[in-house]
C-alpha cells in the first residue's frame, strides 16, 4: 500500500516536471489559461489515483504518459500553426489605443471600468488621462504605455458606463448636480453617451463617450 502511494507520487512529480519543461521558461504571469489546464488536470489525475486502490501504478503510468503525449502534440502543433495557436491560447487584447478606450475588447474580456482602473494602478498609472496604450496579455497581465513621464495625479471614477458613482462623489465633497453642471460645461449634455468620466483636483474632468470608444478595433497577434 505505502509502496504504491510512494510510486504514484514519484511518477506524479516526474510528470509535473516534464509538463514544466514542455511549457518552457515562462514566468507565472506569462502562463496562459490553457497552460494552467495542463498542470491542473495532471494534478487531478494524481489526486484521484493516489488513494484509490483500484487504480494501480500501471494505470497511473498510462494516464500520465497519455497526458504528456497529448501536451507534447498540442504544443508542437501550436508552435507550427499560427491559427491553431490563436484558437487555443488566444491573443492579446488592446484595451486602450492611442488614448481611446477599446470598448468592444473591454466588454469581450468582461472587464468593468473600476477593474480597468485597478489594473492600470498595478502599473503605477493612476489616471486614464495619461494612458497612451494598454494591452491585456494572454496570461492576464496588462502592459501600459503612458503619454508622458510626468508625475501622475490620483483621479476618481465619477461615471461608469452612464451610471453616476454617488458614493465617490460624496467622498470628494461633490454631488450629482455639480457633476451634471460640469459635464454640460465640457459639452456633454446627455449622461447616456458617457462610458467613462474621471475627475482630479488639478486636471478636472476627463470624459470618454461610447462613440469615441467604438471606433476601429485593433487586434494583435501573439
Amino acid at each position: 500500500m505505502f509502496l504504491q502511494i510512494a510510486s504514484k507520487l514519484v511518477v506524479g512529480l516526474i510528470g509535473l516536471l516534464l509538463v514544466t519543461r514542455l511549457l518552457g521558461k515562462k514566468t507565472l504571469s506569462e502562463i496562459t489559461p490553457f497552460d494552467l489546464i495542463y498542470t491542473l488536470v495532471l494534478g487531478g489525475i494524481l489526486e484521484e489515483s493516489l488513494y484509490d486502490d483500484k487504480i494501480n501504478i500501471l494505470h497511473f503510468l498510462f494516464a500520465v504518459a497519455l497526458w504528456g503525449i497529448m501536451i507534447y502534440f498540442l504544443e508542437s502543433v501550436v508552435q507550427k500553426k499560427d491559427k491553431i495557436n490563436t484558437f487555443i491560447k488566444g491573443t492579446p487584447s488592446v484595451l486602450i489605443y492611442d488614448g481611446e478606450l477599446n470598448l468592444l475588447e473591454i466588454k469581450n474580456n468582461h472587464i468593468e471600468m473600476e477593474q480597468l482602473r485597478s489594473m492600470l494602478r498595478s502599473q503605477n498609472c493612476f489616471s486614464l488621462r495619461t494612458v497612451k496604450y494598454a494591452v491585456l496579455e494572454i496570461g492576464g497581465s496588462i502592459s501600459v504605455m503612458n503619454k508622458s513621464e510626468e508625475d501622475e495625479e490620483f483621479s476618481y471614477l465619477l461615471v461608469d458606463e452612464s451610471v453616476i458613482e454617488i458614493k465617490t462623489l460624496q467622498s470628494i465633497g461633490k454631488d450629482k448636480k455639480w457633476l451634471i453642471e460640469n459635464l454640460k460645461e465640457e459639452g456633454y449634455q446627455n449622461l447616456e453617451e458617457i462610458v467613462y468620466a474621471e475627475w482630479s483636483s488639478k486636471q478636472g474632468l476627463y470624459v470618454k463617450t461610447y462613440q469615441q470608444s467604438e471606433k476601429k478595433q485593433i487586434k494583435l497577434e501573439n
